[in-house]
């Protein structure tokens, strides 16, 4: 994913259009740092615990399979008016209902109307390529 990130042509050619001190520029830029050194971490971690792949019921590789906890309070923390609200189950089901069909809603019109006049392109800037 990260490779693919860098080597993305839609999005190249996009930010060619643009001066480097574009916000759409920087914002881009920072995304795709962020992602290769989250990416490098990740993979720095793998190679430190290589031994879990043989044994991941070992004691040293418990942490792989359970959930952060800080991760987990973190989340709790910032959607406590969501996660922590007492709905009932009626009200949770039609709010994911709404939700549903807000998406589909917006997913067929994508497919009806903006698919056929654009393509995958963003439409933001044209090249002159059809």
């Amino acid at each position: 994913m990260t490779i693919c990130s860098w080597l993305w042509t839609d999005i190249n050619r996009e930010l060619k259009g643009y001066k480097l001190t574009n916000t759409l520029v920087t914002i881009t830029k920072a995304w795709r740092w962020g992602l290769t050194f989250i990416s490098i971490s990740f993979v720095g971690h793998g190679f430190r615990d290589f031994s879990c792949l043989n044994s991941f019921k070992s004691s040293e590789c418990l942490v792989w399979s359970e959930p952060s906890n800080n991760l987990s309070q973190i989340i709790n923390q910032l959607f406590n008016f969501l996660f922590g609200a007492n709905f009932t189950e009626p009200i949770a089901k039609f709010i994911g209902l709404f939700a549903l069909i807000i998406y589909m809603l917006g997913l067929i019109q994508w497919f009806i109307i903006k698919l056929p006049r654009s393509g995958r392109n963003s439409g933001f800037s044209d090249y002159g390529e059809y």
